[in-house]
């Protein structure tokens, strides 16, 4: 039955594909609450010089005394110190912190929170979309499979009126223009079942494909009318767009903390020196650990930051006309759907009288068909529309089963 069918919509590829953006989005936030920690990082390097680093020095000093006695006469030397050995490293163990973002890294820990929120809620969602494709597809197959039965009686109906019509023949009661009829409409329906039982395979396939488990037949619809108590702000897609205004709110948020300078504090335990181990160093000290802190602040940016502080506002107020015109679009197909829902128990009675006056009239007919009171033609109408008669009550039936379903979930209610 339906409900069994049901059970089996988490095993859709589609719903799996749906609960893995939700890991995601959850390692996304992990990775986001993980800057309030700071970062901690290991940096070796390890050069070579092809010409060893050195100082250039020059200076003039004096060397004699000019011949009038009073002047100094100076000679120029230049000379080169070593800064270096050719062979330098260097390691450095650096914590970054950062100390204060303009509350970035706090609003988009809440924006990955919300995101995550979000996509749980697109989870049921999808669950909701794959049950109402599910009972769609549902419906289908039992109207066809109505038909098929419908089709099967009318060519049982015609077996029994084509033996007839072969005795009334060879007793040249009837002309044989009236066999060759019933025997083109046998033919007819012939066709039509393979037509149908074509398309209902092709439906159940589609069933089994949408729910990820094969599905070779199912039951017949049990109707009973319901009555809907509505609320919409339980549907999780609605749910899901509430929660993209806050996300809306916090872009702003994000936009505005460009206006606020960036301060990060750091802290290194750095040594350089001229072997690997970093215990030898010639010509500097070895350890040149150190702590910072450094401040950013942009002071112009021809407006950037105003643009995007506008655009994330604009955003925020296109989020809110959306929502409210989703509603509204829920509201108006569910009452229509609902005013569907209750007019189709006027046509499901009027079609079963219906169904009853064909019978009666089928029997009327066959009856004087086989009088020879009656050809082939009333004959082969009686039993066409006896057959579309069944099929309408229960494509009706279907179609009542279809919106029940709807109506539960998109009512926001779960439970039918």
């Amino acid at each position: 039955n339906f409900n069994d069918i049901a059970s089996y919509v988490q095993n859709s590829l589609k719903y799996k594909l749906a609960q893995k953006r939700v890991d995601i989005l959850k390692e996304k936030l992990k990775a986001l609450k993980a800057k309030n920690y700071g970062s901690l990082d290991l940096n070796y390097n390890a050069l070579h010089f092809f010409n060893q680093p050195v100082m250039k020095l020059t200076s003039k000093t004096p060397i004699a005394v000019s011949s009038d006695g009073v002047h100094l006469i100076y000679k120029t030397f230049n000379s080169k110190l070593p800064m270096s050995d050719k062979n330098h490293f260097t390691m450095s163990v650096v914590y970054s912190y950062p100390i204060f973002s303009g509350f970035a890294i706090t609003n988009s820990i809440k924006k990955a929170e919300i995101e995550l929120i979000k996509e749980k809620l697109n989870v049921k969602n999808t669950k909701r979309v794959l049950l109402l494709n599910a009972a769609r597809l549902y419906s289908l197959i039992y109207t066809l499979k109505s038909q098929l039965k419908a089709l099967k009686a009318a060519k049982k109906a015609l077996i029994s009126a084509k033996e007839k019509a072969s005795a009334l023949y060879k007793e040249g009661l009837i002309n044989k223009s009236n066999l060759d009829e019933i025997d083109a409409k046998y033919y007819e329906i012939v066709a039509d079942i393979a037509n149908i039982n074509s398309q209902k395979k092709a439906a159940l396939n589609s069933l089994s494909y949408l729910i990820n488990e094969k599905i070779t037949d199912i039951e017949d619809i049990a109707l009973k009318r319901l009555k809907f108590t509505p609320n919409f702000q339980k549907r999780p897609d609605i749910k899901a767009i509430k929660e993209s205004l806050k996300i809306s709110s916090l872009d702003i948020k994000l936009a505005k903390s460009k206006l606020y300078p960036q301060i990060v504090f750091q802290a290194g335990i750095k040594k350089e020196g001229d072997n690997l181990i970093l215990t030898k160093n010639d010509y500097q000290n070895i350890d040149k650990s150190y702590s910072a802190i450094a401040i950013n602040y942009n002071l112009f940016d021809g407006g950037e930051r105003k643009a995007q502080i506008e655009s994330a506002k604009l955003a925020k107020i296109s989020a809110l006309i959306f929502y409210n015109d989703y509603l509204k679009d829920v509201k108006t197909k569910y009452y229509n759907d609902l005013q569907r829902y209750n007019a189709l128990f006027f046509r499901l009675k009027s079609a079963k009288k219906a169904l009853r006056a064909r019978e009666s009239y089928y029997e009327y007919i066959k009856a004087k068909f086989e009088e020879g009171l009656a050809d082939s033609t009333d004959l082969n109408d009686a039993i066409a529309k006896l057959a579309e008669a069944r099929a309408n009550v229960d494509a009706i039936k279907a179609e009542i089963f279809f919106l029940s379903v709807e109506l539960n979930l998109n009512g926001g209610n779960y439970e039918f």
